[in-house]
C-alpha cells in the first residue's frame, strides 16, 4: 500500500496531532490522516472515500459506548485498531467481541503501534502475548446483565447521590429506586460479586465500565 488513509478518533488533542506523526517514523507509505474527536465528527470527514484504518480510542468524551463504537464503524467496513489507556479488561474485550482486530496500549512503544497498523491493515488481527493473556485470565469474570434502568440506577446512586435524588433525575419513586438497586444487587451476588455496600457498587460499576475510572491519567505523545 502506497498511501494509508488513517484515522485517529480520540477526544485528547495530543493524541490527534501526535501519533499520526510519530507513526510516520515507522511506516514505509504516506500517510493521509483524519482525526476526529468523536465518530459524528469522522464520519462526516470521511465522507464517500472512507478510511483504511481506525485508531479508536475506547473511552471518548462524548460518553459513547465503546462497542457500539466499534460496531458502527465495522458496519461501514472500517477495520478498527483499538489504542487506549483503558485497563479494564471487560470493556476490552466487549470491544474485541463487537469487531475490533486488536488493541495497542498508549504506554506501549510507537514501534508496537506501528507493528499492529501494519497487522490490520493486512487484514490479520493483532494481540500481543500480554494481552493475550490478560484478557484469558479474565475470561472466567462474569458481569451481569443490568437492563438500562438498572445500569441508570446504579451509575447515580454509585457516584454519592442519595437515593432521593437519583429518584428525581429518573422520574420516578425512592421505592422504584431501591426495587431497582436490589435488582443490581442480587444479579451481582448470584455471580460471587460483592455489591452489599454503595462503595461495593462503585466498585462493580467501575470494573464493568458503567463508570469510568478515577483520575484518568492524561497520556502526552509530544
Amino acid at each position: 500500500m502506497d498511501t494509508l488513509r488513517l484515522a485517529v478518533v480520540d477526544d485528547h488533542p495530543a493524541i490527534l496531532h501526535g501519533v499520526v506523526e510519530a507513526l510516520a517514523g515507522y511506516l514505509t507509505c504516506t500517510i493521509d490522516a483524519i482525526v476526529a474527536r468523536d465518530l459524528a465528527q469522522l464520519i462526516v470527514a470521511a465522507g464517500t472515500y472512507g478510511v483504511d484504518l481506525v485508531l479508536l480510542d475506547i473511552q471518548l468524551g462524548d460518553g459513547s459506548d465503546p462497542a457500539d463504537n466499534v460496531e458502527t464503524l465495522r458496519r461501514r467496513g472500517w477495520p478498527v485498531l483499538l489504542f487506549t489507556q483503558e485497563v479494564r479488561l471487560r470493556i476490552i474485550a466487549s470491544c474485541l467481541a463487537a469487531g475490533a482486530l486488536g488493541i495497542v496500549g498508549k504506554h506501549e512503544e510507537l514501534s508496537e503501534l506501528a507493528r499492529a497498523v501494519r497487522h490490520v491493515v493486512d487484514g490479520e488481527p493483532y494481540l500481543s502475548d500480554i494481552w493475550a493473556a490478560a484478557l484469558d485470565n479474565d475470561a472466567g469474570w462474569q458481569s451481569p446483565h443490568l437492563s438500562a434502568r438498572e445500569q441508570e440506577a446504579l451509575r447515580l446512586y454509585a457516584t454519592g447521590l442519595p437515593l432521593k435524588s437519583v429518584a428525581r433525575r429518573m422520574i420516578v419513586t425512592p421505592d422504584t429506586v431501591k426495587e431497582y438497586l436490589l435488582r443490581v444487587r442480587r444479579k451481582y451476588t448470584e455471580l460471587g460479586r460483592q455489591a452489599g455496600t454503595k462503595t461495593d457498587l462503585y466498585m462493580r460499576a467501575v470494573e464493568d465500565g458503567f463508570l469510568p475510572p478515577p483520575d484518568e491519567p492524561h497520556i502526552d505523545l509530544r
